[in-house]
């Protein structure tokens, strides 16, 4: 007995290992695999554990011991959809609302969001809460913010998501000069849990070239606003930048000059600047070349001319509309970014009972940049997932990649409009249903 005992204790010490769970056939499914390519007729996903195991044709191969079988005769499936450019650190009251804000997104078809500037030390709670699934959300993506100094003085938003910390010098909201130690900058950068470094505003291109090659050197990709006010949209490709936001701000390619002053950034001259001057073709082709991703965000500049049109240029929504169609036939990749919070706004904040924005922003691809709805989901999933640098682990329907999918009830391909006809999601492998919340 005095032998046993001891072995009892260091058995009941040992871990319990939870079971695994049974692998899930999504059958007689239409696929839309994120690539652009047509829809394929009954097929089979084998998801197991949190990732496909398998797409194939109906009934080519034999069912794994113990699977869960859902047949979606009649049903549409596309890879989960990312929101390539929101801002959610403003967006609830308090933390304890953002559970149900990023649930509700969720159940909306988000499986990724790219947090494009707020404050990190909330985003990489959240990001460690999302990305581990210990509650239901998009998996999240964030920045850290790098601009000149005059900036900090001048934007409140800088303000209150550095709050504590002297300004331009949090982490993850750098005042940038010639005489930064950028290698150090760009480390502090890291040391904030962010995917990628974000160049805002009032950075010349001598600075740009500095910041782009060392943050690549340090595993970060960079982001930027399609002008950093005076660096010019050629300045940010030729240095090596992985993407650019806001269609609008390439007109500065093709302007005479490029204020100092940021706060212009969506006055530029789209009554003379033509959308295909050279200048601009030009960019598109190094683009094209570098693999630069445009995050053409039309649905928030859209709003603002609807709304407040004093703070645009006049004419921008045609501009926008025909540089981004341009971009896209001349072999730009395009995501799909909204620049919101992810939902619609009511009067007391993002309005949880509509469709997030990322739906909208895929039907202005298709009705006004001359998108297909098959290119408009590619540019919401694959092209996404590039932005982010997710490509080995998201935005296809491909085996290997996480299992992250939509289940519609009626087909995309001929109307963009039912991406938002959602039956239920699957997010790293889970089924989240509309009908039960959960």
């Amino acid at each position: 007995m005095k032998r046993i005992l001891p072995l009892l204790l260091c058995l009941f010490a040992l871990p319990v290992l939870a079971a695994a769970p049974k692998p899930l056939l999504l059958t007689h499914v239409e696929l839309i695999d994120g690539t652009g390519s047509p829809v394929r007729r009954d097929m089979t996903i084998e998801i197991e554990g949190k990732r496909i195991a398998a797409v194939y044709p109906d009934g080519r191969q034999a069912a794994p011991k113990g699977a869960e079988v859902r047949d979606l005769g009649g049903k549409y499936v596309i890879p989960g959809l990312i929101d390539a450019h929101v801002h959610i650190t403003d967006a609830e009251p308090d933390i304890a609302h953002y559970q149900t804000f990023l649930h509700a997104l969720l159940l909306g078809g988000v499986t990724g969001i790219r947090d494009m500037a707020g404050d990190d030390r909330l985003l990489q709670f959240l990001a460690e809460q999302a990305n581990s699934d210990a509650f239901a959300s998009p998996d999240i993506f964030y920045v850290a913010l790098m601009a000149g100094p005059s900036f900090f003085k001048e934007d409140l938003r800088a303000q209150d998501a550095s709050k504590g910390e002297p300004l331009g010098f949090a982490p993850w909201m750098q005042a940038i000069t010639a005489k930064t130690d950028i290698a150090l900058a760009v480390a502090e950068a890291v040391g904030t849990g962010a995917t990628g470094i974000k160049l805002y505003a009032n950075l010349p291109a001598a600075l740009v070239k500095a910041i782009i090659p060392e943050a690549h050197r340090q595993d970060l990709r960079v982001w930027a606003h399609a002008t950093v006010f005076p660096a010019n949209p050629s300045d940010l490709v030729a240095a090596g930048v992985d993407s650019v936001s806001h269609s609008s701000y390439l007109v500065w390619e093709a302007a005479p000059n490029v204020p100092d002053d940021y706060k212009m950034r969506a006055m530029g001259d789209f009554e003379h600047v033509k959308p295909d001057a050279p200048q601009i073709l030009a960019l598109f082709d190094a683009m094209e070349k570098h693999g630069t991703v445009l995050d053409a965000t039309l649905l928030v500049f859209k709003n603002e001319a609807a709304h407040h049109p004093q703070s645009v240029g006049a004419g921008i929504m045609p501009w926008s509309y025909a540089v981004t169609k341009l971009a896209h036939e001349r072999g730009v990749l395009i995501d799909a970014g909204t620049d919101d919070a992810g939902f619609p706004y009511g009067k007391d904040g993002p309005d949880l009972d509509q469709m997030p924005s990322v739906h909208q922003e895929m039907a202005l691809l298709v009705e006004h940049a001359g998108f297909t709805p098959l290119q408009a989901i590619q540019a919401a999933t694959q092209v996404g997932a590039a932005a982010l640098g997710q490509s080995a682990n998201r935005g296809t329907v491909t085996p290997g990649k996480l299992a992250d999918l939509g289940v519609l009830d009626a087909d995309p391909s001929r109307d963009i409009h039912n991406t938002t006809r959602i039956d239920f999601v699957v997010k790293n492998g889970r089924v989240y249903s509309r009908d039960t919340k959960q």
